[in-house]
């Protein structure tokens, strides 16, 4: 009889513990490695926008300075060109 008890008690307790893991189970995966790993792809994604909008900024003020320093080569060439004539 003693051998049946200890064999129901062990099952009760394998029961036992599997019932806890599984309520553990049920996590509903926010811990802090979760939170820190959004944090990180939010702060990437923000700082990859703010790249991609600085190099168009850049690249319109590059675009227009040499708009800008054509214009003024060509007044210039134009001017020494009068001049010499």
């Amino acid at each position: 009889m003693t051998k049946i008890l200890k064999q129901l008690l062990l099952v009760l307790v394998a029961l036992a513990v599997l019932a806890v893991l599984g309520i553990m189970g049920c996590d509903n995966g926010e811990g802090p490695m979760q939170t820190a790993g959004e944090k990180i792809d939010n702060a990437a994604e923000t700082t990859g926008h703010a790249v991609k909008t600085g190099a168009e900024k850049t690249g319109d003020a590059v675009k227009t300075g040499a708009e800008k320093t054509g214009g003024a080569l060509k007044t210039g060439g134009e001017a020494v060109e009068n001049t010499v004539k």
